[in-house]
């Protein structure tokens, strides 16, 4: 059996695991990793440095560990940048939240080609599609610490794949997916000619219904005409009749 000291008490490692158990059902977090979450938080407040100190031998418009930013936003519209600028797109990836409180604490940015596509069992003929993930690694790892800012804790600049510097994202995409940018155009053909047909259909609709609401209109008319000629005529009778009786 294990013995540990506690408040100036010698405890065994029963009563120990036993203290810590009731601290975290009190709290909801384990005391030890908020301890180590809380000395991360202090070790990257003390080594982060301030933004416009970017260590020597770095590019200015690329990204270093400890380069801090105003929010979880602002680090992904910069990597987006830096992405454009070098030749790849971005992936958003893996989400890091807070036991105590669910929010975000941690980011990964990944290039897109990163991991390996897995085949779909579903499908019973193999499509021919481009491979468009090929196990590359460039990513960074942003994590927000205890003054609000988030921080970058790891960059990996190396990709393993040809990179197209100066493309924009929908330009990196057409080279990815040549088939599928030959489909999408031809799609979008089909899509404006269905478009004007359902706008003639449309009109088409249009003229029916106008129609038949003319149509509608007359024949009340003919009704309401119809219906004044009977009470007139019914009116006339009955004052021949009151004259009749009167004569006799």
């Amino acid at each position: 059996m294990e013995f540990g000291v506690h408040g100036g008490m010698v405890l065994n490692s029963v009563q120990v695991e036993a203290s810590i158990m009731d601290n975290e059902n009190e709290t909801g977090e384990n005391p030890v990793e908020v301890a180590y979450q809380q000395g991360l938080n202090e070790k990257m407040d003390r080594t982060s440095p301030e933004t416009d100190d970017i260590p020597e031998g770095i590019p200015a418009d690329e990204p270093y560990v400890g380069q801090e930013f105003e929010s979880e936003a602002a680090a992904h519209a910069f990597y987006n940048a830096y992405a454009t600028r070098v030749g790849f797109i971005i992936r958003v990836s893996k989400l890091s939240r807070s036991r105590r409180d669910g929010s975000a604490i941690g980011r990964a940015l990944v290039c897109n080609k990163e991991g390996f596509r897995m085949a779909d069992k579903r499908e019973k003929i193999a499509r021919q599609r481009a491979e468009t993930r090929v196990g590359c690694r460039a990513m960074i790892l942003v994590r927000k610490v205890s003054s609000g800012k988030w921080v970058i804790t790891k960059f990996v600049r190396e990709h393993t794949h040809p990179l197209t510097p100066g493309k924009g994202r929908r330009d990196c995409i057409y080279d990815q997916y040549p088939n599928e940018h030959n489909k999408i155009r031809e799609l979008t053909q089909q899509l404006a000619i269905e478009k004007k047909r359902a706008a003639t259909y449309k009109r088409h609709l249009e003229l029916i219904f106008e129609q038949i609401e003319e149509y509608n209109e007359s024949m009340s008319k003919k009704i309401q005409h119809t219906v004044d000629s009977t009470r007139e005529m019914e009116n006339k009778e009955q004052q021949s009749r009151v004259k009749f009786l009167d004569s006799l």
